[in-house]
Order: C-alpha cells, then sequence, then structure tokens
C-alpha cells in the first residue's frame, strides 16, 4: 500500500503482497469527479484489510464519497465490491471508476446512489436446518461478509462450527502436485465426518504458505460429492450454495466477478469448481500464488441462475442468466466465465453489491429461491 499525490488528490493505490500489479493513474479527471478528495486505486483482490486500516487511522473518512480505480484483472472489481458493500454497510457512499482512455477514468457507478434500505425480515423463508463448518476464520478481505452465528441459527436453522485451521495445516508441506491435493481432500473428508457437517468453508489461503499447496482440488471434490464447499471461509458464500443445493439440487460454482459491463454482459472467474459441471477441464496452477492445483473449467453454455444471500441474511439475489462463452487470461482467476445478465442485473450488482462471491448454478432457477 502507497500513497501519491495526483491533482491535488490524495490517491490511496491497493496492492496484494502475491501480485506485482501495475494501474495507468489518472492525468485528468472527469468533472463528476473533479472534487473528489478521497481516491484509491484498487489493483488486486486480498486488499479490503487494507482499506479498513487507512479508515481507522483517519486517512479516509465516511463523511464523503469514496472513489476506486478499478481495473478489469487481478480481482480488483471483486475487491472493489467488497470495499463498496463495507462502505454502505456503514452509512457511506463509494463511486467506481474505470479507465476511459490512456489518461483519465470515467464512473462506473450509476449516477444515482440511494441509501441502502435493509428489511427487518429474512431473505430466506424456510429454515436451512443443517450443521456447517468454517475451517480458520473468514480471510481477512472479506470484511462486508461478516454472519452472525446466532442469527444465522435462529432464523436459518444453521449451526456454524469453528473448526481450527490446524486442523489442515497439522499436515505440513505436502506434494505440490495432485499427491498433495489429496492429502488435503482426504483431511477435509475427515474433519466433515468428525463433526458431522453437512458442508463446509474453507480459510484456504493459508494453507499457500504452510502446506504449500491448494484447497482448489479439495473443495472440487466435496462439491461433486454434494457437500457445499467454499473457498476463503466465506461464510455467506456457503449459505448461498446450501440454500441453493437444497431448493435446486444443483452443483454451485463459487466465482468472482471480473468485469461487468453496461449491457449486462459480465465476467466472473475462480480457480475451483464441481468437475461435474464442466464440459472439460485442464489441471493448472492456483492464480494468486502460482503453486498447487488449481481447475481451468469449461462449462456448457446455456442456462444459469446467479445467487447470493447477503451476510446479515436480509437481501437474496437469484437472477436467471445465460452462460455465453468461456475464455482464458493469465491474469484472472483460472476457470472464466462470460454470462449475459439484463442491463437491470449489471446496475444493481454495480450499484448495491452483496460483497464479492456470487454462486452460479445450471438452470433457470430464480423463481424456485426467492
Amino acid at each position: 500500500m502507497c500513497t501519491n499525490l495526483i491533482a491535488n488528490i490524495m490517491l490511496h493505490i491497493l496492492s496484494s503482497a502475491m501480485h506485482k500489479e501495475s494501474m495507468p493513474l489518472p492525468l485528468q479527471l472527469d468533472a463528476q469527479w473533479q472534487d473528489a478528495h478521497q481516491v484509491i486505486a484498487v489493483l488486486t483482490g486480498g486488499t479490503e484489510a487494507a482499506f479498513l486500516r487507512l479508515i481507522r487511522q483517519g486517512q479516509l473518512s465516511l463523511s464523503e464519497p469514496i472513489y476506486m480505480l478499478v481495473s478489469g484483472q487481478s480481482n480488483s472489481l471483486a475487491a472493489s465490491l467488497e470495499i463498496l458493500s463495507w462502505i454502505q454497510q456503514h452509512g457511506g457512499q463509494g463511486v467506481l471508476l474505470r479507465e476511459k482512455d490512456k489518461d483519465s477514468y470515467q464512473s462506473i457507478t450509476p449516477e444515482q446512489i440511494p441509501t441502502l434500505e435493509t428489511s427487518d425480515q429474512p431473505a430466506v423463508s424456510t429454515k436451512l436446518n443443517c450443521r456447517l463448518g468454517v475451517v480458520g476464520f473468514p480471510s481477512d478481505w472479506l470484511i462486508a461478509s461478516q454472519v452472525d452465528y446466532e442469527r444465522a441459527l435462529q432464523e436459518l436453522g444453521v449451526e456454524l462450527v469453528d473448526i481450527p485451521i490446524e486442523e489442515v495445516t497439522s499436515l505440513g508441506i505436502v506434494d505440490g502436485g495432485q499427491k498433495g491435493a489429496d492429502l488435503i481432500y482426504q483431511r477435509l473428508r475427515e474433519i466433515v465426518t468428525k463433526y458431522d457437517l453437512q458442508g463446509v468453508t474453507l480459510r484456504c489461503f493459508d494453507i499457500l504458505t504452510t502446506v504449500h499447496n491448494t484447497g482448489c482440488m479439495a473443495l472440487s471434490r466435496l462439491n461433486d460429492e454434494g457437500i457445499p464447499a467454499a473457498c476463503e471461509g466465506d461464510i455467506p458464500a456457503l449459505l448461498t450454495m446450501m440454500l441453493c443445493h437444497q431448493r435446486t439440487g444443483e452443483y454451485c460454482f463459487q466465482v468472482n466477478p471480473a468485469r461487468i459491463q453496461e449491457d449486462g454482459r459480465m465476467l466472473w472467474a475462480h480457480c475451483t469448481l464441481p468437475l461435474k459441471m464442466c464440459s472439460s477441464h485442464v489441471l493448472t496452477t492456483h492464480f494468486e500464488s502460482g503453486i498447487g492445483v488449481a481447475i481451468h473449467g469449461e462449462l456448457p453454455l446455456g442456462d444459469y441462475t446467479l445467487v447470493k444471500l447477503s451476510a446479515d441474511l436480509r437481501r437474496l439475489l437469484a437472477e436467471d442468466v445465460e452462460l455465453v462463452a468461456n475464455q482464458y487470461e493469465p491474469n484472472l482467476c483460472r476457470t472464466q466465465v462470460w454470462i449475459q445478465g439484463t442491463p437491470e442485473l449489471a446496475e444493481r450488482l454495480l450499484r448495491e453489491p452483496i460483497a464479492n462471491h456470487h454462486i452460479l448454478i445450471r438452470g433457470h432457477h430464480a423463481k424456485d429461491l426467492r
């Protein structure tokens, strides 16, 4: 994290230690934000905790809008939407900006940004009645994704069980290929049995530096077995998976938003997914770390549903979409899919995001989930 002075504006540059990214900085400002005083350049994912430090140190304030420069790579948009969600949860206003040309940026946040309305009623009316494991705490960057365990139990019938990450990291350093990935899967499968779990989420980045492999294949295999398994200790993502699993029986692909266009065309990506969702796949390395085993999958084109339950359990996004293309770029998580939604969906995701991760399932199921 560093700070630059650009055109009399204090610009805070946020980048994860795992990335070495750059972003062209604006030489001129659009009229709509030339009076901005608070600007952050979100170069990569994993920078949300650095944003919180700026808030706590008084270098950023919620008393005026916070502007975010966003790129279409390295999980920049994913981190920005998590940050924007946190800002809105705490009564502030955030504006997303992307490069218009090599010298300037423009807003991609809809002009009218309403105060976020919250409901007193749960978004999900029927209980899930299950026991879910949280292996390690949620990742530090999931700042807008903190779930109240007691509320989850009372409103969803979900018992959330904290499990020390040491139950996985005690494996020690394993083989960096498939053999090591199999050992991580076996350990997670033992944890599911030991704690009588119906689903699990793993603080997977912690095992990169301790076990020297990834949880990508382990989570993929659990999902293939009908045990919803989420990445990064993300509890709202896991709750969304369990909802989709119980209501539709479909396999779930946890995805990051990478690019969202005004016409509703969107690029989503992640390094793990159930192989049963793929028409083909190859094994590769994990994007951020470049180590271990991850999945580049190709998904069948056609009908899908994009789903997300908010951390406070008060909002549920469930929208029918079309998967229109698969792609591969080296500067994104390994499985990358383009989906076509409506312009209204694109605006909603940019104006009132439900944090970062969403869930993609086969078929049109929006009516069954709402």
